[in-house]
């Protein structure tokens, strides 16, 4: 049976089902993955490391709550944010600093 998610990926020299189950593990809001073998890291930090796009799209939405205080809901483009994405545009912003891709 395959590994599902964030379980640990056994078969090491497998990149392509590493990073198919890795990408699903991102997806599901895990922020990262368990390596078995130094040849898995390269994988894991690229999916997992923030992208531009992604990192632009998270300041947008703090953008926008703090052009709007109190608010719980802004309007970006013609799609609502609320709190939860507040909160997660957030988490990915640290990552983003975490990972030396923000100041």
């Amino acid at each position: 049976m395959p590994a599902r998610n964030n379980a640990v990926a056994v078969d090491f020299r497998n990149a392509a089902a590493l990073r198919r189950e890795t990408e699903e593990a991102r997806r599901d809001g895990f922020t990262g993955k368990m390596a078995i073998h130094p040849a898995q890291v390269p994988v894991i930090n690229e999916v997992f490391t923030p992208s531009a796009a992604a990192i632009a799209s998270a300041r947008a939405v703090v953008a926008a709550f703090e052009a709007n205080p109190g608010k719980g809901t802004v309007g970006i483009d013609g799609v609502m944010y609320d709190r939860p994405h507040l909160e997660r545009a957030r988490q990915l912003l640290a990552r983003a600093t975490v990972a030396g891709l923000t100041s």
